[in-house]
């Protein structure tokens, strides 16, 4: 018999352990969550405060709400910082990005009031817009804006996904000089680079002119003329450092020149010449994708897995290395269990 830190009395065996602590579904918390999300009931699954309820993608099925605490927002912020310097660690020195270069991260986010809560006031939504739901961990905000092409405050102010991916691509094409080019799933991966062949014209004149009154979607979808008259003073001043008028309209000849060889590999790295990598999770059952996001990379450009992978619970691993699919397991973060490979079609299997 074994001890706990407490004194309690543990476990004499994995076996014991196994009868004490059953498997566990979802269904098992619901009544739980419920009570905490339509009730407003506290210290239920948890003695410190829930900030946020992520939604779960409903891949297997209905969807879930699953509780976080601050403890875990931070984990987040610290395990994307680890994956960052993992994979810039694994590339020579001399190819590391330089201060004055950026980073195209595609950002997803909303403004406060737009969040749907629970019944005491906690923010509801997916994990990837939860730095928009408020703002204890400003480091954490900050994760996501700082070198960026585009800052978390401006997307949050376009709550139409197509619209909000047109503009960060026309910042980020209009930045010549990025070192990574990255999004979190495959599919969202292969979406920006088709939007980028299918509005690359209106994405020119954008550049061009500074001015996003050519862009369809942005008239379509955007009715605050302020905020416009602000991306467009953004995207001038973005390209002042770089040869203003001069360097918008070569950029633009550049981005249509290259967007006109159709079929053609290394769209990317054609684009942005200095681009260092581009990843997305392209591991497990993402490797579908991985051959079309390749051809999309070309030879020149290497794809690498995200250096963190996170899940609807929160985070679950950092990248072990950039030549592998392989991540290092983050046990303090969430709950994981382990199951025979042979076990995985038993509804009850051990752990």
């Amino acid at each position: 018999m074994h001890h706990t830190a407490s004194g309690d009395e543990g476990y004499a065996s994995i076996n014991e352990f196994r009868e004490k602590v059953p498997l566990t579904t979802y269904e098992d918390y619901r009544a739980y969550i419920d009570r905490m999300v339509f009730d407003g009931e506290r210290n239920l699954l948890s003695s410190e405060d829930i900030v946020y309820f992520s939604t779960s993608s409903g891949t297997t099925g209905k969807m879930k709400l699953l509780p976080l605490v601050a403890e875990t927002m931070k984990k987040i912020g610290e395990s994307t910082r680890i994956g960052t310097a993992i994979t810039r660690r694994s590339f020579p020195p001399s190819s590391l990005p330089v201060p004055e270069q950026r980073t195209f991260n595609l950002l997803s986010g909303k403004k406060t009031e737009m969040f749907q809560r629970s019944k005491d006031g906690i923010p509801i939504g997916p994990l990837s817009q939860s730095f928009s739901a408020f703002s204890s961990i400003p480091r954490n905000r900050s994760l996501f804006s700082t070198n960026n092409t585009v800052t978390l405050d401006m997307i949050e102010e376009i709550p139409d996904f197509e619209t909000s991916v047109f503009v960060q691509l026309v910042f980020a094409l209009a930045t010549s000089n990025i070192c990574s080019y990255s999004t979190a799933l495959p599919p969202v991966f292969i979406h920006t680079v088709k939007m980028i062949e299918n509005y690359f014209d209106e994405m020119s004149l954008c550049i061009s002119y500074a001015n996003f009154a050519h862009s369809s979607l942005v008239q379509n979808n955007i009715s605050d003329s302020e905020f416009i008259a602000s991306l467009n003073r953004t995207l001038n001043e973005a390209t002042v450092k770089y040869g203003g008028e001069v360097y918008r309209l070569e950029r633009a000849k550049h981005i249509r020149n290259e967007c006109l060889k159709k079929d053609a590999a290394g769209i990317l790295h054609r684009l942005w010449p200095n681009l260092i990598y581009a990843s997305a999770a392209i591991g497990s059952t993402f490797s579908m994708y991985k051959k079309e996001v390749q051809f999309y990379c070309g030879e020149r450009l290497p794809l690498i897995n995200m250096g963190v992978y996170i899940s609807s619970e929160g985070p679950l691993g950092v990248l072990a290395s950039i030549h592998t699919d392989e991540y290092f397991l983050l046990p303090t973060c969430v709950f994981f269990e382990f199951i025979k490979e042979e076990d995985v079609e038993q509804v009850r299997c051990p752990s």
